[in-house]
């Protein structure tokens, strides 16, 4: 049985008849629950390329917005940890992932990505969804609600 946070808050929603339902709604538009899956899951193959995996530290420097939540997102289905100071930060707008001896643009992540979406794990290891809730509850508890971010 999957019990993983970003499964619970996103991919159950898309299986359980909620893939249409609107997920972000703002001044770029609307992202439905099946395409914040896609793309979450996109970046987190793409942060997975670059070397992020498990346990691995980033830090996250972006403004509220989509952006941010697909990052949330994508680190959950990576088991990443949000952390003050990293060797990987993604900041900016758009985001840009800044790692050990180069940069990466958002859209060359997606693109990256989108060859082997990266899927949720089936659990998380202790204390990873304190730590998740701890930097992100805000937006975890909006998508977790089925609610919309926006």
């Amino acid at each position: 049985m999957m019990t993983s946070l970003v499964f619970r808050i996103l991919d159950a929603h898309v299986i359980h008849g909620r893939a249409d339902e609107i997920a972000i709604s703002d001044e770029r538009g609307t992202t439905s629950y099946a395409e914040l899956l896609h793309e979450s899951a996109s970046i987190g193959a793409g942060l997975h390329h670059m070397g992020i995996e498990a346990g691995t530290f980033v830090t996250v420097d972006l403004p509220p917005g989509r952006d941010l939540v697909v990052t949330v997102l994508a680190m959950a289905r990576i088991g990443a940890i949000p952390a003050d100071s990293a060797d990987f930060r993604l900041v900016g707008t758009p985001p840009v992932l800044h790692a050990p001896a180069t940069e990466v643009a958002w859209d060359l992540l997606v693109k990256a990505g989108r060859v082997e979406p990266h899927p949720a794990p089936a659990d998380d290891p202790d204390g990873y969804e304190e730590l998740m809730r701890a930097a992100f509850g805000d937006i975890l508890e909006v998508l977790e609600a089925g609610r919309t971010i926006g």
